[in-house]
């Protein structure tokens, strides 16, 4: 699964589920990031503070050496005591890995591969995938679908 930075989420941000928008608003891209990767399709209670009960408390160190003390306060204090789900970003993740089979298909190309061979090479690179599969991403572009109500990030 493709690991999301900041900047990965800017350039699909329309691709994004709102859930994530607003985790990246509320606790800032790089500790939003951090969550989405390591707990992408969990669902948990935010602790209400580091010395609650022994999970809650279990789960604020787990958490804020994963996102940050200072994340992890803001977190709390917007959502502590209610269950977030830390959406998985699918389309965001399939667009981004899309980009890079078509940047890699340009640079085989250009290096003087066929297209044929180039879908092959990185079919064996992006597996499980098939050549099909490859194929049809190297013939569309980048998707970046228009939001009406966008969140800044």
């Amino acid at each position: 699964m493709h690991q999301l930075t900041p900047d990965d989420c800017v350039s699909v941000r329309s691709l994004l589920p709102y859930t994530a928008l607003a985790l990246i608003r509320e606790i800032g891209a790089e500790a939003a990031c951090a969550l989405l990767n390591a707990r992408a399709g969990i669902t948990f209670v935010v602790p209400m503070s580091a010395t609650g009960n022994v999970f809650g408390a279990a789960r604020w160190t787990n958490l804020a050496a994963l996102i940050g003390e200072d994340a992890m306060a803001t977190l709390a204090a917007k959502r502590g005591g209610e269950p977030l789900s830390v959406p998985v970003c699918k389309a965001a993740r399939d667009e981004l890995r899309a980009r890079k089979i078509r940047a890699e298909y340009d640079r085989l190309t250009a290096g003087g591969l066929s297209g044929r061979q180039a879908v092959y090479e990185i079919v064996l690179c992006f597996s499980p995938i098939t050549s099909r599969a490859v194929e049809l991403i190297c013939a569309r572009g980048d998707q970046n679908p228009e939001r009406q109500q966008e969140l800044p990030l």
